[in-house]
């Protein structure tokens, strides 16, 4: 963001100085806006959501609009009839993502793998050691994985697991976002793990 805010200033200037914005500047804005949203914006966006929808059965289409008169407005877009789309007879069940846990073997052979994925989570940052995984600044929705403060909003606050030292892990999210947690912090801190996926 820190480049685009640069090149919003420069833009302001030449106008302040009466000079003219070429199509070419104006077309590089685009293309550096188009950057921040697929590299920034997109990936932050899909973290939150995905705790959200992950149970959800139906696939659907969101429709994102923003401009600076009118903000953000964001619409659920319905290609067939609610009846269609939704609820499927009987005879076509709705297809299912295929769901998985995550199963940790740890270099003395011991092996952990719930259930509940929060759980495998929170056994791999305590054999890592929730200071070292916290220094990793890993985030999650804005926060760091692992902190020493509780969220204000109660929502995510539940999903805060107390791991020792006055330190929580953060829950709050998807499968597949817990596996690359784990993941990140196997590599960053050469634990030794092997990650295994355990299809439902």
């Amino acid at each position: 963001m820190e480049k685009l805010d640069k090149a919003y200033e420069a833009i302001e200037m030449l106008k302040a100085l009466g000079l003219p914005v070429s199509a070419e500047q104006t077309k590089a804005i685009a293309i550096m806006e188009r950057q921040y949203l697929r590299e920034e914006v997109i990936p932050q966006v899909t973290k939150e959501m995905e705790p959200l929808v992950e149970q959800m059965h139906n696939k659907f289409r969101l429709e994102v609009t923003y401009s600076q008169d009118k903000g953000l407005d964001i619409q659920v877009v319905d290609k067939k009839p609610i009846q269609e789309s939704l609820f499927p007879s009987a005879s076509e069940p709705a297809k299912r993502q295929k769901k998985y846990i995550i199963r940790v073997v740890y270099p003395d052979g011991r092996a952990f793998c719930s259930k509940m994925v929060w759980e495998t989570l929170v056994d791999v940052v305590k054999y890592a050691g929730a200071e070292r995984v916290r220094a990793l600044n890993i985030y999650l929705m804005g926060d760091n994985l692992v902190s020493p403060d509780l969220n204000p909003n109660e929502r995510y606050r539940v999903g805060q697991k107390d791991v020792g030292n006055g330190l929580y892990v953060c829950t709050y999210s998807s499968t597949d976002t817990k596996y690359e947690e784990i993941r990140k912090i196997n590599k960053e801190l050469g634990l030794g793990l092997r990650l295994e996926k355990v299809m439902l």
